[in-house]
C-alpha cells in the first residue's frame, strides 16, 4: 500500500512539473502573441522599445520606454532641430535600433537624424526602408530591467 501511494505521489510530481513548464510555456507565448498584435495594430515591427543611451537627453533618459507607431504617409513627418518627429529605425550596418529625432529630407530621398544630445547630426542618411516608426508615447525608467538585464548578460560592458 505505501509503495503504491509513493508511486502515485510520484505521478502527480511529474504532472505538476509538466504543468508549471506548459504554463511558462504558455505564458511566453500569450506575451509574445499580444506584443504582435500591438505591433499589427500600431503598424510597427517593433511596438515597444527601450532608450539604451543618452544621445536624446534631455528629451529622452536612458531607461525609457517608448510606444511606437508605424509611419503611413510623409504627412505624418516634422523636421527640425527640436521639433522634428522623433524617429526610432534600424541601421544596417550597426545591426540595432537608434532613436534620433528628424532633422531633414535630403534631395535623394532619404533623411537626416540627429540626437538631441549630440553636437551635430549623424553622419549617414537614413532610407524609408529604415524606419520602424515613430514615437507616440514615453514610459519614463520602465526599460531599466531590460537595460541591466543586458548589461549583466554581457558582462557590464
Amino acid at each position: 500500500m505505501k509503495d503504491s501511494f509513493l508511486k502515485i505521489k510520484g505521478i502527480i510530481k511529474k504532472n505538476e512539473i509538466l504543468t508549471d513548464i506548459l504554463y511558462v510555456f504558455l505564458g511566453f507565448l500569450m506575451a509574445y502573441a499580444l506584443y504582435a498584435g500591438i505591433g499589427f495594430a500600431l503598424g510597427t515591427p517593433n511596438p515597444v522599445v527601450t532608450v539604451v543611451s543618452g544621445s536624446m537627453l534631455p528629451t529622452l533618459e536612458r531607461g525609457d520606454i517608448l510606444v511606437l507607431k508605424g509611419i503611413a504617409s510623409e504627412d505624418e513627418l516634422e523636421y527640425g532641430r527640436e521639433k522634428g518627429t522623433i524617429l526610432i529605425y534600424n541601421h544596417p550596418n550597426m545591426n540595432k535600433l537608434i532613436v534620433h529625432r528628424l532633422y531633414q529630407k535630403n534631395p535623394d530621398g532619404t533623411y537626416k537624424t540627429w540626437g538631441d544630445n549630440n553636437p551635430m547630426a549623424d553622419p549617414w542618411s537614413v532610407e524609408y526602408e529604415w524606419i520602424r516608426g515613430r514615437m507616440i508615447l514615453r514610459i519614463p525608467y520602465l526599460g531599466y530591467p531590460k537595460i541591466l538585464l543586458s548589461e549583466v548578460l554581457r558582462g557590464g560592458r
